[in-house]
Order: C-alpha cells, then sequence, then structure tokens
C-alpha cells in the first residue's frame, strides 16, 4: 500500500510502505494466549497465527476475532488460543509469528507471569446460532475454579441470567471444564424484532462475542414465506422458499425447555378443523387402582369424542386380562388404554385412530405432564419404535393405541406361561414388542403431543420407582428372543433396565485396527489396554503406521510385534478411509473393529459387550459410549441433522448422568456412532465398499458408512455398557490450516449433498428438539418444524 503527500513539493513526494504484517502478544491469562495481527496489504484476510513454547511449535490459530487493542483494520483482527498446562509448567518464553511467513509478532511472554486484572474478553466466549438461546464459556483466570455468573441485557433490562457450571467442550483440556453456559432467552424476544444483546460477566465485563443481535420468529422464515400469496410473483416466492429451506439446514434455531408451555401452544395444540374421521370400533382400556374422581379426569378428556368410544372397560394394572377379553368381544377392533389421571390431548383420539386405518399393528404418540395448576411441562419427544431401548425402559406406551390383531397374539403368546394366568400390564407390553418383533409387525409413531401424564407421575423413566413385576416381564421377553439372556437393572438406576445378551462357545475372531502417526503415549495406552485389560482372547491387532518418524514410537512399533501385533506400514498422505479400507484387506477376522490410537481401555469387558450386540439380528454396526478423561460424555450415539451435518450427543453429561429420559444410561438404535470405536461385521464392511476415500477421507467417513447400512435395512446400536475414554482427534489435530479448513468444508457440503439436503430426518432422535450445533443434541426445542407426519422405524 502506498500513500501520497499531495500537499508537499513534487520533489519531496515519497512514497511510504508499510510493512507486509503487523501485529502483537496482548497477555496470557491463566493458560489463554491473545493477540492479534493483520495483513496490511490486504486487512480483509484473517491470519493464521503460529504458536511456540521455548521454540517449539504447539499451536495454530486464526486472527479473526473481535479485539480493540489493534492498531488498524475494522477490529476483527484479534486471536486467542487455550495452551496446554503441562506446556507451560516448565517453560520460558511464548512467541508467535504469521504462519509461513516468518513474521514474528511484537512481544514475548516470559514465564512464570501474572494475568492482568481486565481478561474477560479472552477468558470467555459466547455464542448465538439463532433461537432463544445464547451459549459460550467464561472463567475467572484469578480464580480458575470460581463459577462466574453471566448475564444477557437489553439496555437497562436483564433478559437471562446463567452460571457457568457446565461442561464446554472447548475447555475440555483444561484443569476444570464446567465453566460453560446455556441461556434461554424469554419467548417475548421471538417478535420478529432486532435486539441487541450486551452479554457480561458478574465483574461488568463484556464477553468475546458479545453484543448479540438477535432476530427470530416463532414459525421460522419458512412459516411466514407460507403466509404470503402464492398467485404474486411466484418465481420470487419459490426463490425464497429454497433460500428459507437453505438457512433451516445449515442453520436451525431452537428455544430452551423452560420454553415448552409457549412452543407447546405454537406447534403441538391439535386442531379440530384438521382431525381425520373416526373408523372402526374403538375400545377404551382404563387402567385404575380404583380411584373415581382419576377415572373421571381420564373420561373427560375425551371431551367430544366420548360418544365414539364403542365400549370402555375398566381393570387393575395387576390383571387386564378380563377386561381385554370384554373389550375384543365386544367387536373393539382398536384399544387405547389410559391410566386413571391421565388425559388425552383436546381432538387426540381420531388422530391416534388414523394411525392404524392402513394395516399397522400399533402406533404411539409422543406425551408431556401435566403442571400443578395444568399447565404443560416435562414432554417426552420419543424416537421411532426401538427394542431395545424398549428394553430399558418404557418411554412409549403413554400415548399409544392397538389394533385388536396385535392385541390377540400377544394374550395368546401369554396364554403359553405356567406361571400365571393373570396379565399384568408390563406382561401386556413385552408381549405386544415380542410379537411386534418377530412378526415385522408395522409401528407408526406421530411426533405430536396427544395424551398428557398425570402431575404425580415421574418426570423422566429413571426416576420411577424400580418394578418387579416389569423386571419379570422383561426378563420373559428377552428370554423368548434368546433362551440364555438375562436382565439386570442399573445400579444407580434401578428402574432402569440392561440385558445381556449370551455370546457364542466359540468366539468369532475380532480384528482391531488402530491407525496411528506417532504420538507414542497415546498408542501405547491404547495398545497396551487391547493387550492386557480386553478379556477376549480371539483377537487379531493391527497397527497401521501412518509415516511415523518418532523414534519413541518406532521402537514401539517393533516392541509390539514381537508381542503379536501386526504392524502394517501406510507410507502414504493421511486418508482415514483408505488407511482403514487397506488394513481390513489384511484383515483375518471375522468382525472389523476401527479403534482410534487415543483410545484408553478402562472395562474388559467392552468388547464382549459389543460382540454380543452386533450378533444380534439385523444388526450392521455398534458403537461403544466415549468419555473424556474428566468423566464427561464425549459420544453417545451420533445425532444426524444438527446444521445439516451429524453432532454426537451427551457432550454436556457426566458419564453417571441420566440424559434426556435417561438415554445416557440405555443401549438403543442410532442412525450412526463414531468409529473411534466401532465394531462391524468385515463382510458388511466389504459388500459396502467400506469408508468412502474419496468423498470423506477424514471426517463423516463413519456417518457415512452407517448411513448406508441403515438404507441396507441393519441396525445401528449405542451401548453405553462398553465404555472407553477417547481423547478426541488428539493424534490428528484440529482443522486449523488452511488446506485443512478447505477439506473440511468439502466435506461437510459432500455429506449434505448425500444425505441432508433434501430434509432427512433423524428417526432415532425427533423432528421437534433442537438441530441446531451450539444447543446440541437434547438441548431444547425446535423452531419452524419441518415434519409432524406419521413415522415409521422401517421407512
Amino acid at each position: 500500500m502506498t500513500q501520497h503527500l499531495l500537499d508537499q513539493p513534487q520533489a519531496a513526494q515519497q512514497p511510504v510502505t508499510l510493512p507486509a504484517f503487523s501485529g502483537a502478544i496482548l497477555g496470557l491469562q491463566g493458560d489463554v494466549l491473545h493477540g492479534w495481527a493483520m495483513d496490511n496489504a490486504q486487512p480483509e484476510q484473517r491470519l493464521a497465527i503460529e504458536v511456540f513454547v521455548d521454540g517449539a511449535s504447539v499451536a495454530l490459530v486464526r486472527a479473526d476475532q473481535y479485539e480493540p487493542q489493534a492498531s488498524a483494520g475494522d477490529q476483527y483482527h484479534g486471536f486467542v488460543v487455550q495452551l496446554r498446562q503441562n506446556w507451560l509448567d516448565e517453560a520460558r518464553v511464548i512467541t508467535a509469528q504469521v504462519a509461513n511467513q516468518g513474521f514474528s509478532l511484537e512481544g514475548q511472554i516470559l514465564l512464570p507471569t501474572a494475568p492482568s486484572q481486565d481478561s474477560a474478553s479472552i477468558a470467555s466466549q459466547v455464542w448465538h446460532t439463532g433461537g432463544l438461546r445464547v451459549g459460550g464459556w467464561c472463567w475467572d483466570p484469578q480464580a480458575p475454579r470460581r463459577h462466574v455468573q453471566v448475564t444477557v441485557r437489553e439496555g437497562n433490562q436483564v433478559v437471562g441470567q446463567g452460571t457457568c457450571n457446565v461442561h464446554n467442550q472447548a475447555l475440555a483440556y483444561r484443569a476444570t471444564s464446567d465453566h460453560g453456559f446455556a441461556i434461554d432467552l424469554p419467548w417475548e424476544l421471538a417478535d420478529g424484532k432486532v435486539h441487541i444483546l450486551d452479554v457480561v460477566n458478574d465483574l461488568g465485563q463484556p464477553l468475546a462475542g458479545s453484543p448479540i443481535r438477535l432476530c427470530c420468529w416463532p414459525e421460522g422464515v419458512e412459516g411466514l414465506i407460507r403466509k404470503l400469496d402464492p398467485t404474486q410473483d411466484k418465481a420470487t416466492l419459490e426463490l425464497l422458499t429454497a433460500v428459507a429451506n437453505e438457512q433451516s439446514l445449515r442453520l436451525p434455531k431452537s428455544a430452551g425447555w423452560e420454553s415448552y408451555p409457549q412452543w407447546f401452544e405454537a406447534f403441538q395444540r391439535l386442531d379440530e378443523k384438521d382431525s381425520p374421521a373416526l373408523q372402526g370400533k374403538l375400545g377404551l382400556l382404563l387402567v385404575s387402582e380404583g380411584d373415581a374422581a382419576l377415572e373421571q379426569t381420564s373420561l373427560e378428556s375425551l371431551a367430544a369424542n366420548r360418544a365414539d368410544i364403542h365400549e370402555v372397560a375398566t381393570a387393575p394394572s395387576a390383571d387386564l386380562a378380563p377386561a381385554l377379553g370384554r373389550l375384543l368381544s365386544a367387536g373393539c377392533d382398536r384399544i387405547l388404554p389410559i391410566h386413571a389421571g391421565d388425559r388425552l390431548a383436546p381432538f387426540a383420539l381420531p388422530h391416534l385412530s388414523a394411525l392404524l386405518d392402513d394395516g399397522t399393528a400399533w402406533a404411539f404418540a409422543d406425551c408431556d405432564r401435566d403442571g400443578p395448576q395444568g399447565e404443560r411441562s416435562l414432554p417426552w419427544l420419543k424416537p421411532v419404535w426401538d427394542i431395545d431401548l424398549f428394553i430399558g425402559a418404557d418411554i412409549y406406551t403413554p400415548g399409544a393405541i392397538f389394533r385388536s390383531e396385535i392385541l390377540i397374539q400377544a394374550l395368546a403368546k401369554l396364554a403359553s406361561r405356567i406361571e400365571s394366568s393373570k396379565v399384568n400390564w408390563h406382561d401386556l407390553l413385552a408381549s405386544v414388542a415380542f410379537m411386534s418383533q418377530v412378526t415385522e409387525a408395522k409401528v407408526l409413531h406421530l411426533p405430536r403431543i396427544a395424551y398428557h401424564r398425570s402431575v404425580d407421575t415421574p418426570i423422566s423413566p429413571e426416576m420411577a420407582e424400580a418394578s418387579a413385576d416389569r423386571l419379570i416381564a422383561i426378563e420373559w421377553l428377552c428370554q423368548q428372543l434368546d433362551s440364555s439372556a438375562t436382565v439386570s437393572r442399573l445400579p444407580i438406576y434401578p428402574s432402569l433396565l440392561r440385558v445381556h445378551w449370551p455370546l457364542p462357545k466359540k468366539l468369532p475372531k475380532v480384528s482391531l485396527i488402530v491407525p496411528t502417526r506417532d504420538q507414542f503415549r497415546l498408542l501405547q495406552a491404547c495398545i497396551e489396554g487391547l493387550l492386557s485389560k480386553t478379556e477376549y482372547p480371539n483377537l487379531e491387532i493391527i497397527v497401521v503406521d501412518n509415516q511415523t518418524t518418532d523414534p519413541e514410537t518406532l521402537n514401539y512399533l517393533e516392541h509390539i510385534k514381537s508381542r503379536g501385533v501386526i504392524v502394517l506400514p501406510h507410507p502414504y498422505p493421511f486418508n482415514y478411509s483408505s488407511i482403514n479400507n487397506r488394513a481390513v484387506k489384511h484383515a483375518s477376522g471375522d468382525l472389523i473393529g476401527l479403534i482410534n490410537n487415543d483410545i484408553e481401555i478402562t472395562h474388559n469387558d467392552w468388547l464382549q459387550e459389543m460382540v454380543s450386540r452386533l450378533l444380534r439380528p439385523n444388526v450392521g454396526a455398534v458403537g461403544a459410549k466415549l468419555i473424556w478423561p474428566n468423566s464427561m460424555v464425549q459420544h453417545g450415539g451420533v445425532v444426524v441433522g444438527i446444521n445439516g451435518l451429524a453432532a454426537h450427543s451427551g457432550n454436556n453429561l457426566q458419564d453417571l448422568d441420566a440424559g434426556y429420559l435417561g438415554f445416557n444410561q440405555l443401549a438403543r438404535c442410532q442412525s450412526a456412532v463414531t468409529a473411534a470405536c466401532l465394531l462391524t461385521y468385515k463382510k458388511t464392511y466389504e459388500e459396502q465398499g467400506g469408508l468412502d476415500e474419496l468423498s470423506f477421507p477424514v471426517a463423516f467417513n463413519d456417518v457415512d458408512y452407517c448411513m448406508r447400512l441403515r438404507k441396507a435395512d441393519l441396525k445401528i446400536t449405542w451401548t453405553p455398557f462398553a465404555k472407553l475414554i477417547h481423547a478426541e482427534s488428539a493424534s490428528r489435530g484440529k482443522d486449523d490450516k488452511k488446506e485443512k479448513r478447505a477439506r473440511a468444508e468439502r466435506e461437510q457440503d459432500n455429506f449434505i449433498s448425500q444425505w441432508t439436503k433434501d430434509g432427512f430426518m433423524d428417526e432415532f432422535y425427533h423432528p421437534a428438539i433442537s438441530h441446531d450445533y451450539l444447543t446440541g443434541p437434547y438441548g431444547g426445542l425446535a423452531l419452524a418444524l419441518s415434519n409432524t407426519g406419521a413415522l415409521d422405524p422401517r421407512s
């Protein structure tokens, strides 16, 4: 850039050339380094900064954050990078330079150093991606274990507050990571107006990323477009609709669970004018222990549809057979159970009955609970029917309706038992589940709130009282599926159950594939765990060496060869898919386990559990529960469709937390699981063409593989009973270089194009739960719902 001094004589005009770059290190707060850097010739560019500790490169970071101390430009040339504490403990100096340019930033940090007092901007971050929620993290460098209070203000009005006391993935490598927060904003802000929100800590200092501009509508952009006249400028409306759909896919919006009463009124209340016509003869099974007032509450909820009930029969939950026999004898072809005190939502009856009009064996809708004042609360937003999940907890039958045929089959199956002629509630459901499994019955899910649980029912399945009847019924169900199966209660949640599927006497051979490059300590912990802490005798371990140069790692690779480990050289550029595909060709096992080299074994029965799940009928892959070293969940299954991509669930949970509806503790089906620890059949892997080396060389290859298995009608199972430690991406590193980010963006585009662009909905999730990355799976309620039709797990 050249400046001319126009007011000087011509002879005095000399070009003044600025340095190519400028920038400085501004300080170190705890383990967070901050500064700024700018390309003087192209100030719109955001530079990559390389950080050095005692001359060794330790981190790369993009200078693209707000930093008012930058001497020029638009002030968005700041950088913040967290350095691991073990790097700093014995270090002497920190320096930084523009990556690949050799330009050193002004200043250096001589260690040890005392942090400055004004540290909020570099010890915090706040984000907003739309909807009624902001989130981020904030910690106090002066008191790193203190939980900071965060306030959201619009002008002088406080609109939200929260405590920074939940785990945040960005702080996973700190001594304490529980400094994250998520603040739900009031529903009144979803008014279509622009709101400027300041987010400050309890010292009055603004967080990095503040202020936030918010503008949203409850119905979303697509909802607003639908209100326009389609006869006016049709081409423009089509374009706006396409843009809105793209926005909703990549930038979905959500509200907090606290907004459920308002959200219910906006999206879930059923309308009489949309009610289908009632068909068939409907019987009502009122399950009651004799409380007339509760029975009356349930019957009154039928309102205008009371006359459409062909027959009503009342029975205690311990003995349903006589009442069921009376309903069936009266010619009822569909039966709706309701527990005394529970209520049907207005106009729910015709919606539920209509689900059975096309050969469906039984169906279920979502439910919530009456609050103390009759308000809506505590919704159970359910996935599609999954017998694995049902074994652990029954979330399905509040709001279920059954055709008479499936009940007749279930009662006939129960009649063969010797133990008792009585059929209790759990017996009936277990037999329905069994008959649904063996007959491949059609089961539909209506993702609408059609059933209101009584105020005194459990908040969530794990909070229910342990039921001896349910344990017996589920044991019977599992033994009908496999005579050697056993069932046990979860020690910390005794109302939740776990099935132990048996292993065959001759165990199938498992080939575990571990890609690696250098990273001796990670690799050693992984391999030693596989060799000495894994109780599974028929095991083959293949380590794929992807251009290791570290002498200590090379020595270890030679050492483990003598212990029976196969070391397969792979002297090619890193491509996770091709590395695993090549190793599978050399594997001799019937089963293939994909294992990251940053996995650490903590329980010796992890592989037995995964194998027992994989050997169940129609299972294509099994994933494990992975936790960070601080006991936070790193992988609790994968939800497909988060920002149009995929995200791990459970990242805000401790290992022992129940999670939404107890899901963090229950084995269940998923659309995908991570290949950091994934078990599959070698034959299936090869039939599917392995991992996609071209479209997904690094990321999304595991999700893509699982999606192809689902397309082939194979199940993906996640089990919390195979539990391992995972330091995510510790060996590969983060996608912070320009070429890595470009590759990551290509993979994201490929994934959306392949799987989610046409409105894919994860059937093992729910269309009404948050689909944005900031809120995360199960973090809130989705705005602008895209689908409320009945869902079939087989579709």
